[in-house]
């Protein structure tokens, strides 16, 4: 018998010139989600409602699976059986064409708004209940009130049931009442707005007690 085998082999090895580089690390590919929907508001591709501006006549397109998705109010316009969801169409006749293009500036990118027109898009906010935009108006109004805007923020406040901004407001008015009482705005908010002027008083009585 034999104690062991034996196994010849011939081992060739062949030597490659090309190599393959092997990427340690891939750059991610960068997305925009809001510069891609201004994109989508600003081509009017696919759009499906018509928005008009009454004021001016103007036209803005839109799509309703946009605005339904931000406002719960163009979602009821379209679920149930509205004028708008038959022809498509919303008018607009107590906001300017203006207002209504950076309304929808927002409602498709949340993108800030000019501060100069926190008033104006507080007011379509709150008709449409579009809270997000809605806050940022509010804080900007806050932010920049003063002794000829504060009456106008006031009286904004109120018609929307607002008792931060209202708050705040009057805050305001107590604090430079003088100074306030001799503005343009006064005389005429005396008139229109005898309420108002009623917590006014009281709010400055109480104040100096």
């Amino acid at each position: 018998m034999y104690d062991s085998v034996h196994i010849l082999l011939n081992i060739e090895v062949v030597q490659s010139n090309s190599t393959t580089l092997v990427p340690k690390w891939i750059p991610p590919v960068s997305y925009n989600l809001s510069n891609d929907f201004a994109k989508i508001l600003a081509n009017q591709e696919f759009s499906d409602v018509t928005i008009v501006a009454a004021q001016e006549g103007s036209e803005f397109k839109a799509h309703k699976s946009i605005l339904c998705a931000r406002s719960i109010v163009f979602a009821t316009m379209f679920r149930h059986d509205f004028e708008e969801s038959k022809t498509n169409h919303i008018t607009i006749d107590d906001i300017s064409g203006k207002v209504i293009q950076e309304m929808l500036n927002f409602i498709y990118t949340n993108r800030k708004i000019p501060e100069e027109m926190a008033a104006d898009l507080y007011y379509a906010a709150n008709k449409y209940q579009l809270m997000g935009l809605k806050n940022m108006c509010e804080n900007i109004l806050r932010k920049t009130m003063d002794k000829t805007s504060v009456l106008d923020i006031l009286l904004l406040a109120e018609r929307s049931s607002n008792e931060r901004l209202k708050t705040s407001a009057l805050e305001y008015i107590i604090k430079y009442i003088k100074d306030i009482k001799k503005t343009p705005k006064w005389e005429e908010f005396q008139k229109t707005n005898p309420q108002l002027i009623y917590e006014i008083l009281c709010k400055v009585v109480d104040h100096h007690l």
